[in-house]
């Protein structure tokens, strides 16, 4: 996976602050956010926050069950971190953030480690706006000691 995009429009949400169809207002994005996977079910699918318009802070996002999906830090490079379905990590590494009027794109940048289950570290690989540029360890590395 090269980008990761995020829309926010979608399903239930709780209004912490007024929300509002694309193309009007955009002041109105900031403080707290928080949408949920449908009305009823009150299971949260994401939770962060905006300032200006931008999100800010930690970010974390859920599978429909409730076990954590992602979480993203917003400093000058995103630091993100992907879970299984079973809330074991997948996956770590850094991005650019990318925003349009509908969407925020992660474009992975930097170092990404991946992991199997219990945390083994089986690949490292480099990212250049969402291109992989190197293996630094993994199954492409001719220096890689296997599974």
């Amino acid at each position: 996976m090269t980008a990761f995009a995020v829309v926010l429009a979608g399903t239930a949400s709780a209004q912490i602050f007024k929300r509002h169809a694309a193309g009007q207002n955009d002041s109105l994005r900031n403080g707290k956010y928080i949408d949920f996977w449908d009305a009823d079910s009150g299971q949260i699918n994401t939770k962060g926050y905006f300032y200006n318009n931008r999100p800010v802070k930690t970010w974390k996002y859920y599978y429909s069950d409730g076990t954590r999906r992602m979480k993203v830090k917003y400093h000058d490079k995103l630091k993100i971190k992907y879970y299984s379905p079973t809330g074991i990590l997948e996956q770590k590494g850094y991005a650019v953030l990318d925003i349009n009027s509908e969407t925020i794109h992660f474009f992975w940048d930097g170092i990404w480690k991946y992991y199997k289950p219990r945390r083994k570290l089986y690949r490292i690989a480099t990212f250049k706006m969402g291109e992989e540029t190197a293996v630094i360890f993994g199954p492409e590395d001719p220096v890689y000691w296997g599974e």
